[in-house]
């Protein structure tokens, strides 16, 4: 208990105690004697009328320090330098100041542990915050992130929809554009047809309403038997089929007929007293001389 009021005011007071090593009690090694004689030796025994140092006096607070260890104690906690031996003898304290110096010990390290154990719970709490804060920055991460994701994938169907609508858009327009070609096609072959029959019916018009032609000349084209060459001649419309028969006897010998090739018919007797006109020789024809 001595111990722990003369060190009362240690600021290493309350730390855990360190282990020592240290010889066992009462085996100090010979060197220990030799150098306590030597010292004696060298005048360090006081001797009579001599003043010794009680004590140790702080020259920058002219504190009065118990020993060295003391006045180290002091250097460390103030950062005073100055120290000087002393003859102050330190007065040893009573039982009563022994008690109320434990005492006081005793509620200076109450409130250090207090002290330190607030501190703790503030360090716990401050790590908590700390851990509970980064939790809730990476779920907000998390959640953002999968907002994003989210948004892209709706971004995403909306161009696809988009894509589809403008897709089916251009096919209906080929549609309406092919179906509209085939109208337009149709209407033309239509009309063309139209105009050709009204070209057509102002052609039968016109020649209906024509004066039918006039000829006054026929071209008969006589085609003789075994293979000789026809006979072209020109009659007039009005001459009478003798006029044929007597010509090709002309150009022949013996008796023949004249015949038409469409439809057949023999042309010959009465016919011969008709006209070419009458007969339907004019403007042209063709006569097939056959034997009798």
């Amino acid at each position: 208990m001595d111990w722990l009021v003369e060190h009362s005011e240690d600021a290493d007071i309350d730390d855990p105690i360190a282990e020592t090593t240290g010889g066992t009690l009462g085996t100090a090694s010979s060197s220990s004697a030799d150098d306590v004689d030597s010292k004696e030796q060298e005048g360090d025994v006081i001797q009579d009328g001599e003043q010794t140092a009680n004590s140790l006096i702080c020259q920058d607070c002219n504190m009065i320090l118990r020993d060295g260890n003391a006045a180290q104690r002091h250097a460390m906690r103030t950062e005073h330098v100055n120290f000087a031996e002393s003859t102050t003898v330190i007065k040893p304290l009573t039982e009563e100041e022994k008690q109320a110096k434990l005492a006081e010990l005793k509620q200076r390290l109450a409130e250090k542990r207090a002290a330190k154990a607030l501190a703790d719970k503030e360090d716990q709490k401050m790590s908590e915050k700390i851990r509970r804060k980064a939790g809730q920055d990476q779920t907000e991460a998390k959640a953002r992130l999968e907002e994003k994701e989210m948004k892209k994938m709706v971004e995403a169907k909306k161009r696809e929809k988009e894509q589809d609508r403008l897709a089916k858009l251009a096919i209906k327009a080929k549609i309406e554009a092919d179906k509209a070609e085939r109208a337009r096609k149709k209407q033309e072959a239509t009309m063309g047809a139209q105009q050709a029959a009204t070209a057509a019916a102002a052609e039968a018009a016109a020649a209906a309403a024509a004066p039918p032609k006039v000829y006054t000349e026929t071209r008969l084209q006589i085609r003789q038997p075994e293979g000789q060459q026809p006979i072209v001649q020109t009659f007039q419309a009005s001459d009478k089929l003798s006029a044929v028969y007597d010509f090709v006897r002309g150009q022949r010998q013996g008796a023949f007929q004249l015949m038409t090739t469409f439809p057949r018919k023999v042309l010959d007797g009465a016919d011969q007293q008709k006209t070419l006109n009458e007969l339907g020789l004019v403007p042209s024809s063709v006569l097939v001389v056959t034997g009798n």
